[in-house]
């Protein structure tokens, strides 16, 4: 099996951090990812993610255990999660996932609502 991988931060003007994983993702992967989260993290705590899942296939083993060993570190980082995914999985994995962080999580299969969501979440 060949790996394609794309896991980045975007920190931009809005008043959320949007990270995009799609392929497959190998620890490699987020050796580099953290150092760039560190970055973004130590000008913004907590903050709002939209996290985008269109065309994520999914972990390599030591891959999936370092997603989880970040998802457990980066627990308290979030103030609301937005979840964007394109298949069934993604919304399983969503459901799944909020156990593990303090921040409310939720899926979207549009981009737009999910940032809305996130900005109305900022609100309350």
């Amino acid at each position: 099996m060949r790996f394609s991988w794309v896991l980045t931060v975007e920190d931009g003007s809005k008043p959320h951090i949007r990270i995009h994983a799609s392929g497959w993702l190998s620890a490699a992967d987020y050796r580099r990812f953290e150092r760039e989260f560190a970055e973004v993290m130590m000008r913004r705590l907590p903050v709002a993610l939209l996290l985008d899942l269109r065309g994520f296939r999914g972990w390599t083993p030591a891959g999936f255990l370092r997603d989880l060993a970040w998802d457990l570190r980066n627990r308290r980082s979030f103030s609301a999660i937005a979840v964007v995914g394109d298949t069934r999985w993604h919304r399983w994995i969503t459901i799944l996932g909020r156990p593990l962080f303090r921040a409310p999580m939720n899926f979207f299969r549009d981009e737009r609502r999910a940032a809305a969501w996130l900005r109305a979440s900022a609100r309350s």
